[in-house]
């Protein structure tokens, strides 16, 4: 026997709208938790949500308990959703559902707990990402957990990329979830592994510069991807030049000798910017940010960068 589910959505990016989308679909979207200061967001729920009878709520951390408070009653929610939410929620918040406030957390629990982990996944070179349902408690990220699915981080994905493909797997997951309370399951409960767990803070700037004498040609190239597009790129300093390196691949071609890690071996209109690694391989970098905007690579040549220029580690 089916049981309606009335749903309450806590958002802060634009990774929940699939799942948002598919769950208005099923009739059980009745209300949408936005932070007031995301107004990017919340003009575009706006215009979205017009018409549908799902309510768009605005909150900042002084009005969260009660309007919350107000909002589950009024809208006879039954359970809420965290999808990025940029809050974290008190006791007195979590009591007004008890067991039924349950948070989307796009990483790996328990590994990858904190802020951003699809970010901390890409910095460290995982080879998978994935979503973790589970409880909401006190202490963050830290409760039972319920589903967990992974995908894959292909080497030529971006962090846009993995919001994408994440933003999809969560909207099967929803649904499933869904599915599972509608019909009454019992759903899955299993504590997490405490000595298993690692807390992941927002990068600082020198976590997001290429250290051309440490990494290799993969790590770079995944560091660019990991900073795209949030960061405009990965950064780097070149003849008292700081840019952002946007987009970069590793090329087949190889040479003999041995040069310094970051030296350019090719900068012009046919092939581009190619640098020089401490593997011995060469990346071609095709899109570079600056403060004048965003260039292919080869227009480093307009502001006197040349070959044998090398790119320094900070």
């Amino acid at each position: 026997m089916n049981h309606p589910v009335n749903i309450m959505i806590l958002c802060n990016n634009e990774m929940a709208l699939p799942a948002l989308h598919q769950l208005y679909v099923t009739g059980s979207l009745k209300v949408v938790v936005v932070p007031e200061e995301n107004t990017s967001l919340n003009f575009l729920l706006n215009q979205l949500l017009t018409g549908t009878g799902v309510t768009l709520i605005q909150v900042n951390k002084k009005n969260l308990l009660s309007l919350i408070k107000f909002t589950i009653v009024e809208n006879h929610i039954t359970t809420a959703w965290m999808m990025t939410f940029a809050y974290i929620l008190p006791k007195k918040v979590l009591d007004l559902l008890p067991n039924n406030f349950i948070n989307f957390h796009y990483g790996i629990l328990p590994k990858y707990r904190g802020p951003n982990p699809i970010l901390a996944q890409m910095l460290n070179y995982e080879t998978k990402s994935g979503i973790t349902i589970h409880i909401v408690d006190e202490k963050i990220d830290a409760g039972p957990i319920i589903y967990q699915e992974t995908i894959e981080i292909e080497d030529r994905d971006t962090y846009g990329i993995q919001l994408k493909k994440l933003g999809i797997l969560g909207t099967t997951m929803a649904v499933k979830l869904l599915w599972s309370i509608r019909s009454n399951q019992v759903l899955p409960s299993l504590e997490q592994d405490k000595s298993q767990a690692s807390y992941f803070k927002k990068p600082i700037i020198s976590d997001l510069m290429i250290n051309w004498k440490n990494m290799n040609s993969w790590q770079i190239i995944r560091l660019i991807n990991s900073c795209n597009p949030w960061n405009k790129g990965a950064g780097t300093y070149i003849n008292n030049m700081g840019i952002c390196i946007t987009d970069a691949e590793i090329i087949d071609e190889k040479i003999s000798e041995a040069l310094t890690p970051g030296t350019i071996v090719s900068l012009d209109t046919l092939n581009g910017l190619i640098i020089y690694c401490c593997d011995q391989k060469l990346i071609k970098v095709n899109v570079i940010n600056l403060e004048e905007g965003f260039f292919a690579a080869k227009r480093l040549l307009e502001f006197g960068i040349k070959v044998n220029d090398r790119f320094i580690s900070p």
